[in-house]
């Protein structure tokens, strides 16, 4: 069973996000912002397979989060997918470019979604000789 953490400031969407995951066999954590999704992430005590993260967020958002996720040599194995409605495609570059590993558009079909996730977990198993 793989774990993912889900990163959003809304409560509402990452509840919705969750249970969604959850019907397709995942485990979830939650996150409210990116500062306490590092928090999460360096204390964790089970293994976390995935990062689901929103672009727009206060405090840290979802760029800062990638960013510091892929700066921290303790962190930086761990795949981050970015869900959001923002669509520039500057920001989808600079993301790729720090070592984003997916980028899903809200509003997303959930076949398509869950397919991404799983193939970013697989992947990322493989990459790193998991």
């Amino acid at each position: 069973m793989h774990t993912i953490l889900v990163v959003d400031d809304f409560a509402s969407i990452r509840k919705v996000i969750a249970d969604n995951l959850k019907k397709y066999g995942f485990e979830t954590l939650e996150a409210g912002d990116g500062e306490e999704a590092l928090e999460i992430l360096r204390e964790a005590k089970t293994k976390i397979d995935l990062v689901l993260t929103d672009y727009n967020m206060p405090y840290m958002d979802g760029f800062g989060l990638l960013k510091a996720i892929k700066g921290d040599e303790d962190l930086k194995n761990y795949p981050v997918v970015l869900l959001t409605s923002e669509k520039a495609n500057d920001k989808k570059l600079m993301a790729k470019e720090a070592g984003l590993n997916a980028w899903i558009e809200k509003p997303y079909k959930i076949d398509s979604f869950i397919n991404i996730i799983k193939y970013t977990i697989e992947k990322n198993n493989k990459d790193v000789g998991i």
